[in-house]
This record gives structure tokens, sequence and C-alpha cells, in this order.
């Protein structure tokens, strides 16, 4: 008998926590109310801490796609220049949001089981001195990278150019100073480390930032892409531009409360030690990680080069219904799909038991796909790893 996933180990969306599931479930909470606003301002205060910013936070009702993509209609004139990292589908993509909106895109490029190096963005940024902003993807979930976000904001920041940053996958899950570092938008999915449902996304804006959106031609309002809506009525009127999304809301209050609980050090602790244990144990297994090296690897997810010979999709439902563990392949249609699987880190799952629980269901798939690996090898090393 079939079972159904019982791990949701997969790149996003999360498994929940019974907290964040209780809160889904709660009666909805009407919006117009003090008690909702109160929650709203909660969750956006408690954000700032996770951000590590003073600045304003606006969560904007729709998934991080509708944060990333209002960044370019509400912050671009016709002809303005942005160098755009790409070593990436979200990178890469990026490039279709900037020259859509009427921005004239500079590819700093890189291979996808890679990053761009800070060398390159001072290379792009002496040769286009006119360029006024920076957009940088921090983490490559469907490769399984992350880049270093503080030397690239650095480089940036020295050509005085504003840092935008699609940060959906990895804020939470190790240390990034929004305001120390000079990051002017820096983008969360509720999906992913924060451990929320998805259908929300929540953005840090400097002031700098604000005064770019304002100073375009026709600033962006009465939009549900407008960022200035949410400004100019939420965070000065406390008047809100459209229903808001309750019970997504209440949600994300729930799972961020719960993250900040553990410690932010504790978080990014764990999430190392995860990624780690588990990197080693795809190792021992006699298996490829898809990034070049250890210091390119995300800490949410753990990115596997599918062996020759062994099929992926095959492969990942032998995990969820031997098993009952849920991973995920890439992006369909993308240059990935079918060259790689990808185990997920995040919230709940982001524990040494979840961890070894996937090493074991993968290792025993392959093997009665054919793949000769030693039983319990994935496992050893794994714990070996952790010093058990």
């Amino acid at each position: 008998m079939t079972r159904g996933p019982e791990f949701i180990m997969t790149a996003g969306p999360v498994q929940l926590s019974d907290r964040v599931r209780a809160a889904l479930g709660a009666q909805i909470v009407p919006f117009l109310g003090d008690s909702f606003r109160d929650l709203f301002h909660g969750t956006e205060e408690m954000l700032k801490q996770v951000f590590k910013t003073a600045g304003d936070i606006v969560i904007m009702q729709g998934e991080a796609l509708l944060a990333l993509e209002a960044v370019s209609v509400c912050g671009l004139d016709q002809g303005d220049v942005v160098v755009n990292c790409e070593n990436g589908h979200y990178g890469e993509g990026n490039r279709y949001f900037i020259e859509k909106y009427g921005g004239t895109a500079v590819p700093v490029t890189a291979p996808w089981d890679s990053v761009v190096q800070p060398e390159q963005l001072e290379e792009a940024l002496s040769a286009h001195p006119e360029a006024k902003i920076v957009w940088i993807v921090h983490c490559e979930t469907p490769s399984g990278t992350v880049c270093d976000l503080e030397a690239l904001a650095r480089v940036a920041k020295a050509h005085e150019c504003l840092v935008f940053v699609d940060a959906a996958s990895s804020v939470g899950s190790r240390d990034i100073r929004t305001d120390e570092w000079g990051i002017d938008i820096l983008v969360a999915g509720s999906q992913k480390v924060l451990g929320a449902p998805p259908g929300l996304s929540a953005m840090s804006v400097s002031a700098d930032a604000w005064q770019h959106f304002l100073g375009v031609d026709s600033p962006n309002r009465h939009s549900y892409f407008s960022v200035l809506d949410w400004k100019e009525k939420w965070l000065e009127k406390g008047a809100w531009p459209y229903t808001p999304a309750v019970t997504e809301m209440t949600a994300l209050h729930a799972a961020v409360a719960e993250y900040l609980e553990v410690g932010l050090d504790e978080r990014y602790r764990r999430y190392a030690e995860v990624a780690g244990m588990t990197r080693a144990g795809v190792r021992g297994m006699g298996l490829e990680l898809w990034p070049e090296s250890d210091a390119c690897a995300c800490e949410v997810t753990t990115a596997v080069r599918v062996p020759d010979g062994i099929d992926d999709v095959e492969l990942r439902r032998r995990m969820v219904e031997r098993f009952g563990v849920l991973i995920s392949g890439s992006i369909t249609g993308s240059v990935l799909d079918g060259r790689l699987v990808r185990i997920g880190h995040m919230g709940v799952c982001c524990s040494p038991t979840y961890a070894l629980a996937a090493l074991a269901a993968m290792e025993h798939s392959l093997r009665t796909m054919g793949w000769n690996v030693a039983p319990g090898s994935g496992v050893a090393s794994a714990l070996e790893a952790m010093g058990w």
C-alpha cells in the first residue's frame, strides 16, 4: 500500500508546526478591528528582528514573487540600468521583470553550480557607472547555492548603487544584516524558513529605497503592486490598501514568534548543522552535490546530482510511497529538470532526525533502482559529521 507524505522535505512550501496549523484553523479575525491591527504591527516588529533592520517592513499580500515583481514595477524608469547577478533560475528570471518594466539589465553571470563573485560585480559596475541598482539573489533554491551577500553588497555600495535582494528562501537560515550591509530591499517568502504557509511576502525597505520609489517619473499608486500604497496608507495612516489576508497573517505571526523563541543564533547553528550532516550523508552514499563546493552550498536545501541511469521522478516516488519522505526535483522545464533532486531543511524539517530519515529513504530507494550503495553508508556518514 502506498502512503502520503509524512516528512515534507521539499524546497518549499514547508511542513508546518502544530502551532502554525492551529493558527490556520482558528476563526478569522476581522481586519478592521484593533486585534488584527495589533497582530499585523506585532508581526512587522518581529520581522525587523529577523531582518536585522530598524527600517520599515512591508508585508505584501501575495507570495514572494509579488514583492519581487513589485520592486521593478515601482522602482524603474525607462532605460534605468540595473546590474543583475545571475547564477541560477531566479537571478536569470529577474531579468525579465527588469526589462518588462523599462529597465536595461546588465547581466553578471556564473554557472548554476557556482555563484557570482565580488570581482565580477566590480568589473560590471566599473564598466557601467550609470547603473542605479544592483539586484542579487541570495539563495538559488533550485540549485542549492548561496552567494556572499555581504561582499556583493559592499561592492554595490562602493559604487553608490541601491542594493535589492531576493532572499525569499534564505532569510532566517543564516546571518543577514540588512542595515549594517546597506541592503535597501530584502524580500522573504512566508513559506520557507519562517515556517508559514505560502501567500505572503515580507520586504524591508530603506529610506533611500523609499526616496527612489517616490522619485520615478510616475510613482506607482493604487495598484496591487504598489509598495508606496503600503507606506502612505498603512504605515503612515493606518489604513488598509485592500483587504489583507487575515488567516495567512495569523499563521505568519505564529510562525515568526515560534522562530524567535529559539533565538537567531541558535537557528543559524541548526541550519548549518543539518545542512552539513546532509551533505556528508549524500557524499557517503557515493553521490555528488550540485554546488561546486560547500562554500557556495546553501543551508536550506541540499541539491544532489541524479546519478546516470536513475530517473529522478521514480526516485522521489519511491521515497514518498515507501517511507513518506517527500523531496523536490528541480524547476520543471528548466535546464536543471531531471538533473538534480533537493532535500529541504526548512521549518520543522531543520532537524537531524528529518535529515537522517531522508538519507535512509534515498539510500534504500537508490538500491532498489540498481544503484550500488552500501547499506547504512549515508546515515553513518551523516552521524560521523556530527561527531556522534
